[in-house]
C-alpha cells in the first residue's frame, strides 16, 4: 500500500514553502533516534510468535528486568483491572493479563525508552504530558475498537494510538524553530492546527509521522492509522482504526489530557455523537451507540491516574475502586 503525502503546493493561497520539500523529507529522516523500535517491536513479535513458549519461559526474561517486573505488578494491580485481590507474583500476573497485554507493556517500556531520547529540546514543551497522553490514546484505541466490535489479533490498535502524534516528536527534532513557534500558538480548533502546519511547513504533523514510520519500515496499516487519524473518512483501508485513533484523541483530551503540544479548546460531550468519526465506527444511530460510548468515556475517564501509576508519570494519586465487569 503507498501512502499518499502532500506535494509540494499548499493550495491557492499566496503562502510560500519555507523549507523545500526534499529538504523537508530528508530532516525527517535524519531522524534516526527512533530505528531501534522497530527493531524492539520485531524482536518482541518473533518472542510471542513462538506458540510453544510457556509461562515459566516468559516469566525467567521479566524477572531479570527489576523495571519492567515493577510495571508488570503495578499493571496488573491497577484499578483499570478492578481486581479484588493483589497479585504479587510474575507468573500470576501474566496468566491474569495475558500474553496479549504483556505485550503491549513490554513494546510500551520500549517505546517511552526510545521516544523520550527525542524530547531533550528547548521547546519549554511538557514533553511527560505529552507521552502521558499518548500512552492514554493507546488503551483508548484498543478500548473503542473492541467496544464497537472491530478488535484486532495483533497490536496494530495500541502502537497506532501510541504513536498518532509521533509527527510532533520529529517535528521537534527536525524542525524546532517552527515547532516552538507551533506548540505555543493558541488555535481556535483541530482543523486550526493543521492549516497552521501545512502553512509553516508544507505538512502537518499526521503527514510528518507517517512518513517517518514508513521510512524506518513500520506496517502499513499504523502507517495509515497515524497519516489520516486527523482525517479517518479518507483513509484508503482502515478507516475504523484511523476514526478509533481520533476518538480516543478527542476522549483523553476531554479527559484532561490536553498533550501539551495543541493549546485549542476540548470538544463538549453533547458534541460527540455528532462527529463523523463515529459514523465510521457505528454507522447505527441510537440508545445502543449511547450505551456504548457510555462505556468507553468512563473507562477513558480511568486512564491518566492509571497511566501515571504505570509509568511513575506525575504525581497523580491512582483512583481506588471496586472492581468492575
Amino acid at each position: 500500500m503507498v501512502i499518499r503525502f502532500p506535494t509540494s503546493t499548499l493550495g491557492s493561497g499566496p503562502e510560500k514553502r519555507v523549507i523545500p520539500e526534499s529538504e523537508l523529507q530528508q530532516r525527517i529522516i535524519d531522524c534516526s533516534d527512533l530505528a531501534s523500535l522497530r527493531s524492539n517491536i520485531t524482536a518482541l513479535e518473533e518472542l510471542f510468535r513462538n506458540q510453544h513458549t510457556h509461562v515459566e519461559q516468559f516469566t525467567k526474561v521479566i524477572a531479570r528486568d527489576p523495571s519492567l517486573t515493577t510495571r508488570l505488578l503495578r499493571m496488573v494491580n491497577s484499578a483499570y483491572f478492578g481486581l479484588s485481590e493483589k497479585i504479587t507474583t510474575i507468573e500470576g500476573a501474566i496468566i491474569y493479563l495475558g500474553l496479549g497485554n504483556v505485550r503491549l507493556l513490554m513494546t510500551t517500556a520500549h517505546a517511552i525508552d526510545d521516544l523520550e531520547i527525542m524530547a531533550n529540546d528547548g521547546t519549554k514543551v511538557s514533553w511527560r504530558q505529552f507521552w502521558l497522553h499518548s500512552l492514554a490514546c493507546a488503551f483508548a484505541t484498543r478500548e473503542i475498537l473492541t467496544q464497537f466490535g472491530h478488535k484486532l489479533d495483533n497490536d496494530t490498535d495500541y502502537i497506532s494510538g501510541l504513536l498518532q502524534n509521533l509527527g510532533k516528536v520529529v517535528m521537534a527534532k527536525a524542525f524546532p524553530v517552527e515547532f516552538t513557534q507551533l506548540a505555543h500558538t493558541v488555535y481556535k480548533d483541530e482543523a486550526h492546527v493543521i492549516a497552521a502546519e501545512r502553512a509553516l511547513l508544507g505538512w502537518d504533523h499526521a503527514a510528518i509521522g507517517a512518513f517517518y514510520l514508513e521510512a524506518y519500515r513500520f506496517p502499513s496499516d499504523i502507517v495509515e492509522a497515524v497519516r489520516f487519524h486527523h482525517d479517518p473518512v479518507n483513509a484508503p483501508n482502515g478507516k475504523q482504526i484511523a476514526a478509533a485513533t481520533h476518538l480516543a484523541d478527542v476522549l483523553v483530551r476531554m479527559a484532561g489530557l490536553k498533550g501539551a503540544t495543541e493549546k485549542r479548546p476540548i470538544l463538549k460531550e453533547s458534541e460527540l455523537l455528532a462527529l463523523p468519526t463515529i459514523n465510521l465506527l457505528w454507522p447505527r444511530k441510537g440508545p445502543t451507540l449511547t450505551v456504548k460510548m457510555r462505556k468507553i468515556t468512563d473507562r477513558v475517564s480511568w486512564l491518566p491516574d492509571e497511566c501515571r501509576a504505570l509509568f511513575k508519570i506525575g504525581d497523580g494519586p491512582i483512583h481506588q475502586r471496586s472492581a468492575s465487569p
